[in-house]
C-alpha cells in the first residue's frame, strides 16, 4: 500500500534529526577524552561496554521526546504505555570504536507509527554525515537522496556483517557465515556499527549486510533507510514483517540484485 507523508510527519523528522544532532554534539564533547578504562561492562559481558557518554546521550534524547509516545532506548530507557508511535533509539551505535577513537559511530533513531516504519535518522557527527529516511519519501545523505548500488552478483559485492559480544560462548556466532560470504564476495567488511552498515547499504557504499543477534535499536532506522532507497531487508528465512526484522535477531540487508544469493548463502552449510 503506497504512503504519502504529511507535513506534520517531516515535521517529526526534522525535529528527530535535531534531536539527534544535540545527541551527537554531547557524544563530540567526550570524544578523545574516554576510553575503554572509563568504560562499563553490561551484564559482565568483557565486550558489550557502555560510558557515561551513552547514559547522557540518551537522556538527552528522552528529555526531548514527547511525554505522549513510547520509547526504547539501548541504554535501558523504556516507556511503553501502548501509545501509536513509539521511538527506537540507540544513543551511541559503535561504542568500541568511539572509545578507540574510530569515527565510525553514530547516534540512530528510528520512530514508528501504528506498527510501520515511519522515520529513521543515523547521525555520524566525526564523519559529518546524517542519513535521513521517511516513508514513502526516500532515503537521503546530508539532504541529497540516494540509492542502493547495482551489483548483479555477490561476486561483485562488498559485503558488511558483525559479531556478537558473547560469541565464544554461542554456537550461531556467524564465524560459518562469514566464512561462506568472504568466499563468494568481492570483499567483506567488519565496521563496527550496524546502523551505520545499513545506511552505507542504502547509500550504496555496501552492496549488503548481515548479521545475527541484534537489537530493534540496532536495526531499526537502517531497516527503513535501505527499504527507501530501493534495496531489501529480511531476516534468514526471508520474513519481511516488521516483527520479522526487528525481533528475529538476524538480518540480511541488500540491495535487492543479490539478496536471495545472500540468503542461499546463509542457509546453505555446503555453499562455499
Amino acid at each position: 500500500m503506497s504512503f504519502t507523508p504529511t507535513d506534520s510527519h517531516r515535521s517529526l523528522l526534522q525535529l528527530a534529526v535535531g534531536h539527534a544532532e544535540v545527541a551527537g554534539d554531547l557524544l563530540l564533547s567526550y570524544y578523545g577524552r574516554l576510553r575503554r578504562e572509563h568504560a562499563e561492562r553490561k551484564g559482565g559481558r568483557q565486550r558489550d561496554l557502555v560510558t557515561k557518554a551513552d547514559r547522557e546521550a540518551e537522556k538527552l534524547l528522552v528529555d526531548r521526546i514527547p511525554g505522549s509516545d513510547d520509547v526504547l532506548g539501548e541504554e535501558g530507557s523504556l516507556r511503553l504505555t501502548g501509545a501509536d508511535r513509539l521511538w527506537v533509539i540507540d544513543p551511541l551505535d559503535g561504542t568500541v570504536n568511539y572509545l578507540h577513537g574510530i569515527p565510525f559511530w553514530a547516534v540512530s533513531i528510528a520512530i514508528i507509527e501504528g506498527n510501520e516504519l515511519l522515520a529513521g535518522i543515523v547521525h555520524a557527527p566525526k564523519l559529518n554525515q546524517t542519513f535521513t529516511a521517511l516513508r514513502g519519501d526516500g532515503c537521503r545523505l546530508n539532504g541529497d537522496t540516494v540509492g542502493v548500488s547495482a551489483s548483479a552478483s555477490i561476486g561483485e559485492a562488498i559485503m558488511a556483517t558483525g559479531f556478537a559480544y558473547n560469541r565464544n560462548e554461542i554456537p550461531d556466532n556467524n564465524l560459518d557465515n562469514w566464512a561462506r560470504i568472504t568466499l563468494a564476495a568481492a570483499g567483506v567488511r567488519r565496521m563496527g556499527a550496524a546502523a551505520l552498515d545499513l545506511a552505507y547499504t542504502a547509500c550504496g557504499r555496501l552492496d549488503g549486510f548481515w548479521e545475527l543477534h541484534l537489537s530493534p535499536w540496532d536495526v531499526a532506522a537502517g531497516t527503513l533507510m535501505v527499504r527507501e532507497a530501493g534495496g531489501r531487508v529480511s531476516d534468514f528465512s526471508g520474513a519481511e514483517d516488521l516483527d520479522a526484522i526487528l525481533e528475529g535477531r538476524n538480518i540480511v540487508a541488500s540491495n535487492g540484485h543479490i539478496h536471495e544469493e545472500i540468503r542461499f548463502r546463509l542457509s546453505t552449510p555446503e555453499a562455499i
